[in-house]
């Protein structure tokens, strides 16, 4: 369900050389998980952490990929609310 009001895409413009690329929502804001409440889990809790961060880790390598500026390489950007 679409949240109104709430953009689906960002568009960012290169400070270096004016480019201008859009990038969906979830990669400016990913999802990311926290780690596991440990409680009285104890030592049986490391794994369920691992896969936790071995996610994290993949959702941070796909937004890298709309993070640089693919005329120039520059990673330096604005950014705002992109239209429809």
């Amino acid at each position: 369900m679409r949240i109104p009001g709430r953009p689906r895409e960002y568009e960012r413009t290169c400070a270096e050389c004016g480019y201008t690329w859009r990038v969906p929502r979830w990669a400016v804001h990913p999802p990311t998980k926290g780690l596991p409440f440990a409680g009285l889990g104890g030592i049986g809790m490391q794994a369920e952490i691992d896969a936790v961060v071995a996610a994290n880790a993949q959702m941070a390598e796909g937004k890298d990929a709309f993070r640089v500026c693919s005329m120039c390489g520059s990673v330096h950007y604005k950014q705002r609310a992109a239209r429809a």
